[in-house]
């Protein structure tokens, strides 16, 4: 079994996919080159490592840190796995052979988010406040989102305040600066 590909750095992937995809993905400091679990396209490949999911093929890579997923999942009767971004269009891929990548997407996106909490700010609608950790940096940085609740915009008077002021009690109160 050691001579299996199971048991090399590549998982089992092709090795000119793997070269391309670890010397991208070093490109980024900090990130791990260390494949979790990876899945086929029609026309490349998917890859989960510790601190980004990475899609490409020996050409080029996109490289998205879990900590930058706003939301995503897998559809098993489409066999897409798709993921919207805070900074970002949202995004599908199409899996032929999905593997264990699924279960690896879920595990690691939930391995970024230390908090989430609900915070009402007018008549009972209110602000979503994460805090979110790149699970593969070692410095520990965390980054805040917020999503407003249904029937409030940030263009209605005072939300903005109401917001700030809910980022800053719930930094203060996890004591995380």
């Amino acid at each position: 079994m050691a001579n299996s590909g199971w048991w090399t750095k590549t998982r089992g992937m092709a090795r000119e996919a793997y070269e391309s995809w670890s010397r991208s993905a070093a490109t980024a400091q900090g990130r791990s080159v260390r494949i979790l679990a990876w899945a086929t396209t029609a026309d490349g490949y998917v890859v989960a490592s510790p601190s980004a999911l990475s899609v490409g093929d020996t050409d080029s890579w996109t490289h998205t840190g879990w900590h930058e997923m706003d939301r995503g999942g897998w559809d098993g009767a489409t066999g897409q796995l798709s993921w919207s971004g805070y900074h970002g269009d949202p995004q599908v891929v199409e899996l032929t052979d999905p593997g264990r990548l699924p279960e690896v997407f879920r595990e690691r996106v939930s391995a970024s988010i230390l908090l989430e909490r609900f915070v009402p700010i007018v008549n009972g609608r209110g602000v979503t406040i994460s805090g979110r950790r790149d699970p593969g940096s070692p410095s520990g940085q965390i980054s805040w989102h917020t999503e407003l609740g249904r029937g409030l915009t940030w263009q209605t008077p005072g939300v903005q305040t109401a917001v700030d002021e809910a980022v800053a009690l719930v930094r203060t109160e996890y004591d995380m600066g």
